[in-house]
Formats: structure tokens, sequence, C-alpha cells
């Protein structure tokens, strides 16, 4: 039963200046604005029709004070399906895929008043997709994913990005199954990975989806923790997972209890939210939230968590962007 407490107040904002609106974009703030870059769509007929799968390259920035979303200089290629860390200098840019498979680029992107900038950084060690990213004491942790497109392999590994010196190392690998389209969040001096997809093996050699409830923590002192396992399997939530009153909440996403669908006919993903509290190890069903999305950013900005576009079934994404408040 859901608690009333927990449930979120939420604010629709100005709708992504495009008709179909993105998947799997990169979102995060830089000098009080709020970025979104990246994703892919359908945007010359829908995936049920045999439309072809395109990323995009455009950058959007909202600040406090306008009206809505201005187009920004480009990425310098098209990207999606990575992610996303604020940091001081500005909003980092991590991995992905675009049509010709995943990619180790990462990229700061900096809002100077005027426009974005985008710096390159030193690539990740190795290509990744479809992973997750939180900040810690300064440093992007970037857990999981797949090295290459397709769902054929699943990431354990820990990697940890230090802004100060601008170099990657490697981290002490999440001890259990790899896993892609997790949700990771940070409080303290404690990051979380919350659940995901991992991978076993099928028919006829092939790969398939097993949907994971599992829920770990980590920090530098005493490593990796297994926590409370979800309620119920989620996976693509919004990521990082906004922590609101000390709390973290996973925002929608797949629940994996739409089975035998076609993308024509799904009935679209839920819009339940689930809260962890740390204080006690224990899950809580917070309520419904104002739309079901999946695949999609989260940043907080301007005193929302802010959910930016997204899957509202497979192959349909929508264009709308929405807050939910942090106090």
């Amino acid at each position: 039963m859901c608690n009333n407490e927990l449930s979120l107040e939420w604010k629709q904002l100005a709708d992504l200046p495009d008709a179909e609106g993105f998947a799997g974009s990169y979102a995060g703030v830089s000098n009080g604005a709020l970025i979104v870059a990246g994703g892919a769509n359908f945007p010359e007929k829908p995936l049920w029709e045999g439309g072809p799968k395109r990323w995009t390259d455009r950058v959007f920035v909202m600040t406090a004070d306008s009206a809505g979303w201005m187009d920004a200089t480009p990425l310098p290629k098209p990207l999606g399906y990575g992610a996303t860390a604020t940091l001081p200098q500005g909003m980092m840019i991590i991995g992905g895929s675009n049509a010709g498979g995943a990619v180790a680029d990462c990229y700061m992107l900096t809002w100077d008043g005027k426009d974005v900038t985008c710096r390159e950084l030193p690539s990740l060690p190795v290509t990744l997709t479809g992973h997750a990213a939180a900040v810690m004491g300064g440093k992007v942790y970037v857990q999981g994913g797949s090295l290459a497109v397709g769902e054929q392999d699943a990431e354990s590994r820990l990697w940890i990005f230090d802004p100060a010196t601008e170099t990657w190392s490697e981290g002490p690998a999440l001890p259990a199954r790899g896993r892609f389209l997790q949700q990771m969040s940070t409080i303290g001096s404690t990051i979380y990975v919350l659940g995901g997809i991992g991978l076993q093996d099928g028919e006829n050699g092939r790969k398939v989806r097993d949907m994971l409830t599992e829920a770990w923590s980590y920090n530098e002192a005493t490593g990796w923790r297994r926590l409370a396992y979800l309620p119920h399997f989620c996976a693509a939530a919004p990521t990082p997972a906004p922590v609101i009153n000390g709390r973290i909440y996973m925002l929608g996403g797949d629940d994996a209890t739409v089975k035998g669908y076609t993308p024509q006919n799904h009935p679209g993903f839920h819009n339940f939210t689930l809260c962890y509290n740390p204080a006690t190890n224990e899950w809580a069903d917070a309520g419904e939230m104002a739309v079901a999305r999946a695949v999609l950013p989260c940043a907080e900005w301007n005193g929302l968590a802010v959910i930016v576009n997204g899957e509202q079934r497979p192959g349909k994404r929508s264009n709308q962007v929405w807050g939910a408040k942090l106090h």
C-alpha cells in the first residue's frame, strides 16, 4: 500500500522542441542551466512499420529564467544510451552508442551563458552502453552496461573517473552478475546500484533477458554490500535516481510485467514509484508518478528531479519533460 507521505508532487516543464522526443538522452546541469543532449528516436516512420532508429547530436538548454528550450551547438557526433554525471566542471557525457555501435567517448558540456561548449575527455577504458553512473566524493563511478550493442554481454566492472586528474581507474567489480539498464544513486559517501537487466543462456545459444531485483551499495571503507531486494523488477527507470528527504526514488521504468507483446500493441510501461530508505534498508510503495516512462535520464535542477522524454512503450518516445519537487 502506498505511503502518502512518500508520494511526490509533479510539475510539467516545457516540451523538448522535437516532435518525436528521444530515449536514451543525456541530461545534467552546468552553471545553473539544464542541458539535454543526444538520444535516439524513429523520426521517419514507427518501429513497427520498419522505421530505422536514428541517433541525434542535438543539444538543448534551458535556464531558470527562460520560457523554454534553446538549441545549442550539437555534439561532435550522434550519441545516446550512455550515462551522465553532473560535476562542478559541467555535465559529463560517458560512453553510449550510435549507428556504428558502442563507444568509449566522453565529453564535458559547459554552459557559458550563451551556448554549450563541448570538450573531449579521456575515453572510457572500454566501449560501454546501457551503463549507469553516480558521483561520490567528487569522482564519477560508472557501473555495468554492455561492451557492445545487442544485449549479448553484461558487465560487472566498476570504473572511476577523477576529474582532478582526468584519469580513469578500475574499482572493485560488483560481486554479482553483470547488468545493464540499472539505476544508480548517491547518498553521502555511498553509491547504490539498483535493479537492472542481466542475461542468461536461452535456446540456440542466444542470450535472453533476466530481470533483476538486486540492490547493492558501495563505499570505499566497506566495499560492496547487498541490500534488501526490490519489491518488483525495475530497469531503465530515470537515472541517476533522485534522492528526496534522504530516500532514493525509482520512478517508473520497465517492471517486466508486460509479456507477449509487439511494439504496436504494447500497452505502455508502468508509472509506479518505489522508495528506498537506507536508514532502515527497506523499500516502500511511493504511489504513482505523473507519466509512465523508461530509458531516460534524470537531473536535479531548480528544485526539481527532472526526467526528460523517454519511451512510453517500445519504439514510441515522448517529448515531454517533467519534474518532481525535491523538498
